[in-house]
C-alpha cells in the first residue's frame, strides 16, 4: 500500500468522527495507533463494532454511515479499492 503523508486522517486523543462513505465503496486503513469503528446497522444486519490497530484495514460499503474514536490516537486513510475504478466513472473520474 502506498502512503502519502497528506492523505492521512489524524485524531487526536479521544477525538471521534462521522463519515458518510461513497460515492463507492472504500478502505479504511489505520496507519498508526488504535480507532474504534461503529458501522451504521440496518434492517438486515445490526450495528456492528470493530477494533483496528495500525497496519489494519475494513471494507466500506458505498451509503453506510462510520463513527470513529480514537483510542488514545489515531492516524488513518480512507481509500479507492482497486476494484471499485471504472474509467471515467465517480470516484475514479481523471480530471480533463
Amino acid at each position: 500500500m502506498m502512503s502519502y503523508p497528506q492523505a492521512l486522517w489524524a485524531l487526536a486523543p479521544g477525538e471521534a468522527m462521522s463519515l458518510d462513505i461513497g460515492p463507492g465503496a472504500r478502505e479504511l486503513a489505520v496507519a498508526q495507533g488504535r480507532v474504534w469503528l461503529t458501522q451504521q446497522g440496518r434492517a438486515q444486519a445490526p450495528a456492528e463494532d470493530l477494533w483496528l490497530e495500525a497496519g489494519q484495514s475494513v471494507a466500506l460499503a458505498s451509503g453506510s454511515r462510520v463513527v470513529l474514536e480514537a483510542w488514545p490516537q489515531a492516524a488513518f486513510q480512507l481509500l479507492v479499492p482497486p476494484g471499485a475504478c471504472r474509467p471515467n466513472q465517480p470516484p475514479c473520474k481523471s480530471a480533463p
